[in-house]
């Protein structure tokens, strides 16, 4: 793994492999927790991203359209061998460009491991259909791949993005260009390559980055991308939508959130109080499911306040090579000065703040991106931090007297991505899990996602599927065909 081993200057992966341009523009990498160079990414240009795109194409016509699916299954799971054998030396290339803590980082590499093998594992049962049959026909479909797709991935989860978006493309025929995030691109690099040692042919996996509104358009305009998923905010999400026109490009968008965590007065505090904290402070926020708005019962709301803020002042921020640190930095300073201005309005629109609300910059934290854990409290429904996705470690607590109300509330957000319910009451329970508004509710756990269960977002959270075999059908199109057997017909205009 070259880019493990000096990654000082980094080009982009195609079927000619790791290609380091010579000319163009190269973007800074820079360590989020010590401010520290981490070295240089090259930024794709249009005629660049041609070739790229042509190579894919080449490769999925001459050989992984040819190659049997259970020989693309076994070349998965030799790729998921090999990312497991590299754990190690893999977290601390992420660790280094994205700030997140070593369990952070191996949990995210153990899961695209487990996503990898999860796909490899279905290369061989894609299944068409037989339709009804009818006297002398024929009938039946067939999902075909698109032959060269694209996604676009954020820095806050590498490894799992490219598990849950190169693996099901790839079973289901495709070869794909990862568009990876010009501020953390290394481990995605470095997967890649990995693929390439695994006997993966060049071409069918292909990575590039740069500026999203730079080279967005780039992929999203290009007439050899058939089809594009997308993670990321909302207002880049709708301007990936917008592009799509230009093609009649088909995507699959996972975006925001805002999602509600509703505590029952029966919920057990011991359980729902770590779990609704650490669903808003791990990664430091940074994560479209976090639990950001804490909407609990008044019979328990002051107990629960208290609770919060005392763990989340406990929280030990720090650096991300610490064992001790609970947690770390943002991924930029640009970042943390949004999370700031949004606490800050937050608490001007009558918030109240009973821990954190400030950037950590005690030593040795003073060159990174670090805040502290923030609690909010006396948040209402249209404060800026019950509308807003912080992506950062801001946590609202919301009261409510009745389940209806809490229902209501949770669904009168924009977002849907996911929703956390905690507690005993099976009524309740079942009746909240039915109406609300988000593609994945979780009871009495949190972060419940796994390779074998479909997650799609509503509303301005996106829409089409990942994870589970409903992900793999994103990367098809429906083909049906009809074979006439008849031997005697009325033809047209022989009359």
């Amino acid at each position: 793994m070259t880019i493990v081993n000096d990654h000082a200057r980094v080009g982009y992966i195609s079927a000619r492999g790791h290609v380091v341009p010579t000319g163009g523009r190269y973007l800074p990498l820079e360590n989020p927790a010590t401010g520290q160079p981490l070295g240089e990414v090259f930024e794709m240009d249009t005629a660049t991203l041609d070739e790229v795109v042509a190579g894919a194409r080449a490769a999925y016509e001459q050989t992984w359209r040819q190659t049997a699916p259970d020989v693309r299954g076994a070349m998965l799971s030799r790729w998921a061998d090999l990312i497991a054998q590299r754990r190690e030396e893999l977290a601390d290339l992420e660790i280094s460009d994205v700030g997140h803590l070593r369990r952070e980082a191996l949990g995210d590499i153990d899961t695209s491991v487990g996503l990898i093998r999860y796909y490899a594992g279905m290369a061989d049962k894609i299944q068409g259909h037989t339709y009804s049959s009818f006297p002398n026909r024929i009938a039946y479909g067939v999902p075909e791949p698109y032959g060269v797709v694209g996604a676009i991935t954020p820095f806050n989860a590498n490894a799992v993005m490219v598990g849950l978006k190169a693996a099901p493309a790839m079973v289901a025929g495709n070869c794909i260009v990862i568009k990876s995030p010009e501020s953390a691109p290394l481990l995605v690099f470095s997967l890649i390559e990995l693929a390439l040692e695994a006997g993966i042919p060049p071409g069918v996996l292909n990575v590039f980055t740069g500026r999203g509104h730079v080279v967005g358009p780039m992929l999203m305009e290009n007439n050899g991308i058939g089809m594009l998923s997308f993670t990321g905010s909302v207002e880049a999400g709708r301007a990936v939508i917008r592009q799509s026109a230009a093609n009649i490009m088909p995507v699959v968008v996972e975006l925001g959130g805002k999602s509600p965590i509703i505590l029952l007065p029966d919920a057990n505090l011991d359980f729902a109080v770590p779990s609704a904290v650490h669903s808003n402070f791990v990664k430091s926020g940074q994560s479209c499911v976090a639990g950001s708005r804490i909407l609990v019962h008044s019979s328990i709301y002051d107990e629960v306040c208290a609770r919060v803020s005392e763990l989340a002042g406990r929280i030990r921020v720090g650096l991300p090579t610490d064992a001790r640190s609970q947690m770390s930095t943002l991924i930029t300073k640009r970042q943390r000065e949004n999370v700031d201005a949004l606490v800050t309005s937050a608490v001007a629109a009558g918030a109240t703040r009973l821990a954190g609300g400030a950037p950590a910059t005690w030593e040795p934290l003073t060159d990174g991106a670090f805040y502290q854990p923030t609690v909010l409290v006396d948040v209402d429904d249209d404060n800026p931090a019950a509308t807003t996705e912080a992506f950062g470690p801001m946590a609202s607590v919301l009261r409510f007297d009745a389940v209806d109300e809490a229902l209501s509330r949770a669904n009168a957000s924009e977002f849907g991505l996911s929703a956390q319910v905690w507690g005993n009451d099976a009524a309740a329970i079942q009746y909240l899990t039915q109406n609300l508004e988000a593609g994945a509710v979780w009871v009495n756990t949190y972060r419940a996602a796994h390779p074998t269960l479909p997650l799609a977002g509503m509303k301005t959270s996106g829409y089409g599927v990942e994870y589970g075999f409903e992900a793999v059908l994103e990367y098809t199109r429906p083909k049906a065909v009809m074979w006439d057997l008849s031997t005697e017909r009325t033809l047209p205009y022989l009359e």
